[in-house]
């Protein structure tokens, strides 16, 4: 009878629905035998590596367009784990194909060195890496790492003559937009290049403000929210795509902003030595104490300078709202991807496609 049971049992289970998946679990993957025959390997990466990774951090320390870099490598273990939650490998199988990508890496790097060409010999740095992932992982987990271990690309500065060849036309494209807007606004505006001549001075679009450095802090923003849940391809691909002009708008916010507060400080300038009534003889002592001077129209002209000077805090100020701008923009293209092609939980998914 017990047989009977058991074998009614086993014709139930198999006519069933089908066990859930194990979910993933480092702790299941990597144990402390495959940690520690990988560190010896993931060491001497770095070590291969010291001189260019030491130039990053100090280029990252000493540049605003380049600070984003410290975040990077965060990422890109957070898009590793959404990656592994989301495919679940199954089991690590070491492949002896990493040895020639990573010796096809490090020949190059050589190569490029040997020539003076040092920015391609630290690009080789991806190469590398998906040699030692191939190498200590396998094929299957590398299929699903990918994404990550090439997202580290964003973290690598860029030579000066690449950088410049791109920073330039985004300079011009910031200031000729400002340059329409603030005509709408009826303000006084003459563009010449990269620089706009305002009623206040001239307002100079450097290369801190070509926005450049947000498009790359954007892109990162915008591939993490991608693989932050599962979604089908042309979402992630329409979610990535879109932090370019996401990028482009908000650079032209902040610089609109910074014309309109460089003519708003100068005329209340202006007013104050005048000797009329404004805004600025009714704000609380402490927030003009912050800037020097000798009475509030020399204040007026250090908050001024403090405002377009790009290493002033204030100045960066407009940069981090800038990045809550675009989180806030990309939040609400995902809410909006959701409201018109994401599926009802009571309904069943099309394959490609989770229910959320």
């Amino acid at each position: 009878m017990a047989d009977v049971q058991t074998v009614k049992g086993n014709d139930a289970a198999s006519a069933g629905p089908a066990a859930p998946r194990t979910e993933w679990d480092w702790n299941r993957i990597l144990t402390p035998r495959i940690v520690f025959l990988m560190l010896p390997v993931v060491l001497l990466t770095l070590w291969a590596y010291w001189y260019p990774l030491w130039r990053w951090e100090t280029i990252w320390r000493g540049s605003a367009a380049w600070n984003h870099g410290y975040l990077i490598p965060l990422i890109a273990i957070l898009i590793a784990h959404f990656r592994l939650k989301e495919l679940n490998p199954r089991r690590i199988e070491p492949s002896l194909w990493g040895l020639p990508i990573i010796m096809a890496g490090l020949v190059i790097r050589i190569w490029s060195q040997t020539l003076k060409y040092g920015y391609p010999g630290e690009v080789t740095f991806l190469i590398v890496a998906a040699g030692v992932v191939i190498l200590l992982l396998g094929w299957p987990m590398f299929k699903v790492l990918w994404i990550p271990v090439f997202y580290l690309g964003l973290m690598i500065p860029w030579d000066a003559k690449y950088y410049d060849s791109v920073a330039l036309p985004l300079q011009t494209l910031s200031a000729a937009a400002t340059e329409k807007f603030l005509v709408l606004l009826g303000m006084q505006v003459d563009r010449q290049v990269n620089v706009l001549q305002l009623a206040s001075g001239p307002l100079t679009i450097a290369e801190a403000c070509s926005g450049l450095h947000l498009l790359f802090a954007f892109v990162a923003l915008g591939i993490m929210m991608a693989f932050s849940y599962r979604r089908a391809l042309w979402e992630r691909l329409v979610i990535i795509g879109s932090s370019v002009p996401i990028a482009v708008f908000c650079n032209f916010v902040r610089v609109t902003l910074m014309a309109i507060s460089s003519d708003g400080l100068f005329f209340e300038r202006e007013k104050v030595a005048s000797g009329a009534a404004t805004w600025s003889n009714w704000k609380p002592g402490f927030i003009w104490n912050m800037f020097p001077g000798t009475d509030l129209v020399d204040k007026l002209v250090k908050f001024r300078e403090n405002v377009l000077n790009p290493e002033s805090y204030l100045h960066q100020g407009f940069g981090f709202a800038m990045l809550g701008l675009a989180f806030v923009l990309m939040w609400g293209e995902l809410r909006l991807i959701d409201m018109l092609f994401v599926e009802e939980e009571e309904t069943p998914a099309r394959p490609g496609r989770a229910k959320r």
